[in-house]
């Protein structure tokens, strides 16, 4: 995705529900951050920029200011322009960065396969914890899926799902194969005993 997404994700957000700053960025929290990562510090940027720019709009109420009160952000008649447009044009593919595989990469050259095991096994809990959270949200969220938007957020849900199920059988794999080289290097380490003749 382009540097700019994170606005789309935003007008998406305001699209589905008028939102103060800081009850986007619960919800960033809350269903957002599972596939999209952003600060609340980020959130509040982009929000001023977007109404610079005109898409979206800070509901101007005086009783609200007066108490204290946050505005509400409402996605403009341009905003929902731009989020269409945004959407037919060709995505831009992510640059993988992929620390676990650098670090294995580094093992292999400093011959150290043990030093990665607690990085895998601590990716394999990650995993596994959040393919369990993930799980508990599809029954919770998408136990029937009513209409097109639901249908929509629950492929967004699975394809999460199915991401974590990958993590998992990678790790496990990667931990079977640390097993059998940690076995070949003790069985090279062993004296051979002489058989008798």
């Amino acid at each position: 995705m382009t540097p700019m997404s994170l606005r789309f994700a935003i007008l998406t957000a305001l699209s589905e529900k008028e939102s103060t700053g800081s009850e986007l960025a619960r919800r960033f929290d809350r269903s957002f951050a599972y596939f999209w990562s952003t600060t609340h510090q980020q959130i509040y940027r982009e929000l001023d920029q977007l109404e610079r720019a005109g898409w979206v709009l800070k509901a101007e109420d005086p009783a609200q200011e007066s108490r204290g009160r946050p505005r509400t952000f409402s996605i403009t008649e341009r905003g929902t322009q731009e989020l269409c447009r945004w959407l037919a044009s060709e995505p831009e593919l992510p640059r993988v960065r992929d620390v676990v595989g650098v670090r294995l990469r580094a093992a292999a050259v400093l011959g150290d396969p043990e030093a990665v095991r607690p990085l895998l096994t601590e990716q394999l809990e990650r995993h596994r914890a959040r393919l369990a959270e993930y799980e508990r949200i599809e029954q919770r969220d998408f136990a029937t899926e009513p209409d097109v938007r639901t249908a929509l957020q629950h492929l967004v849900l699975r394809s999460g799902m199915t991401t974590e199920s990958g993590g998992i059988q990678w790790c496990e794999e990667a931990l079977r194969r640390l097993d059998r080289l940690a076995e070949a290097d003790s069985a090279a380490d062993r004296p051979v005993t002489p058989s008798s003749g």
